[in-house]
């Protein structure tokens, strides 16, 4: 009787232990600035590098075991933290405290292109994502499904689906951006002041 109750001791302190490891999920800012803009980038090199000579399709001949596992990698890595994304749409943190995002130095500014290019802050992009927190999980969702595709595409070597998949990726993160950043879309020409 003692024995057991030692080890049950023992597992319910364990298991304290573990709980009080976990970290907090990683911001969106740190998500998107160290895992999914390089690791996009990344699929989208070696995507570069299979086209074939007319520029029309993806030669598999091109791909090296090295570059699929590379597109596999980088997939599994955007995966995981889409999950995150998901597990963590009500409570996740934009970017930690006293860390600027990109253009947020911008914000009040008045530009020349007009209103939908105006700059937000952090404080603004988590207001809209508690606000609609199911449609950011949507849209994380997209992002989770296209990540579990390309690597799929990668450990079987499906250029098919690593060229539709891959060739949408930027629609698929742009869908997130628009309702919780702003838009991705570039402004329109300077007009000229000549």
């Amino acid at each position: 009787m003692r024995a057991s109750g030692i080890v049950l001791m023992a597992l319910l302190g364990l298991t304290g232990c573990q709980q009080a490891e976990k970290k907090a999920p990683h911001t969106i800012n740190e998500t998107m600035a160290l895992v999914m803009e390089p690791n996009a980038e990344a699929i989208w090199g070696m995507m570069s590098k299979a086209y074939n000579d007319k520029g029309d399709a993806l030669d598999p001949a091109k791909l090296s075991n090295d570059d699929w596992k590379k597109i596999g990698d980088a997939s599994a890595l955007m995966n995981e933290r889409a999950q995150e994304l998901i597990d963590h749409a009500r409570d996740i943190e934009v970017t930690a405290k006293g860390t600027p995002i990109m253009g947020e130095q911008a914000v009040g500014q008045v530009g020349p292109a007009g209103k939908d290019w105006d700059a937000v802050n952090a404080k603004t992009i988590e207001g809209r994502i508690r606000a609609n927190p199911d449609q950011f999980v949507t849209k994380a969702r997209l992002l989770l499904d296209a990540t579990a595709r390309l690597k799929q595409a990668a450990a079987s070597k499906n250029v098919a689906v690593l060229y539709a998949v891959g060739s949408e990726m930027d629609e698929v993160c742009d869908g997130c951006h628009e309702p919780f950043w702003g838009t991705d879309e570039p402004p329109p020409f300077p007009k000229s002041t000549n």
